[in-house]
């Protein structure tokens, strides 16, 4: 029986307008790279099902491909956790059960924030990401520089910012990423967030 693996399908993020200073424009730009991460890890998943039928596994063309996997299957699923972690009228987020989860550990959300805005504030691309450690029972906030490296394993994404400069280049130029900040923590669907806890 053929190896056949089962297709990404990009979700539908039509909707997500009217988000507080990040533009439509800015939206409908960054869905269609994420919809090329869709694209591209389907055909390479097909790709590499074709190497694998044909008992090319192993060779080097199917290394490479394999290789290219971790980055193009992360860069659906984190632009997901993003998009799916934004909505118009987001709110402040100190009343969230996430708030309160957090305050356990930092102190207050607030001091969370901080901490979080201080890896958002790190020079470079990325993604700021808000993770849980179920082993420890703790959040920790992490800088992770490309999609496919530095993802702790075993814990959850629970806020996810992308700060590739595609996410605000359309509205803001990149050398104003506080602004961009603010503008996503306006956005942030803190029912989404406690939704992951």
């Amino acid at each position: 029986m053929a190896f056949n693996p089962p297709q990404y399908k990009a979700k539908d993020y039509s909707a997500l307008k009217g988000l507080h200073a990040i533009t439509d424009e800015q939206i409908e730009v960054h869905l269609k790279l994420y919809q090329g991460y869709v694209t591209r890890s389907n055909k390479l998943n097909e790709t590499l099902a074709g190497l694998v039928n044909e008992g090319k596994a192993g060779s080097p063309e199917y290394s490479e491909l394999k290789r290219r996997a971790g980055w193009e299957h992360n860069g659906v699923v984190l632009h997901e956790l993003y998009f799916d972690n934004l909505a118009p009228g987001g709110g402040k987020g100190e009343d969230s059960k996430f708030a309160q989860a957090i305050a356990r550990q930092f102190g207050s959300f607030d001091t969370w924030k901080t901490d979080f805005l201080g890896v958002g504030k790190m020079p470079g691309v990325g993604w700021a990401v808000a993770y849980f450690d179920p082993s420890r029972g703790a959040f920790d906030n992490y800088w992770i520089d490309r999609h496919d490296i530095g993802h702790p394993a075993g814990y959850r994404p629970i806020v996810v910012l992308d700060l590739w400069e595609h996410a605000f280049s359309v509205y803001l130029k990149p050398t104003d990423r506080g602004k961009y900040l603010e503008d996503f923590f306006a956005n942030v669907s803190w029912k989404a967030v406690d939704a992951r806890l």
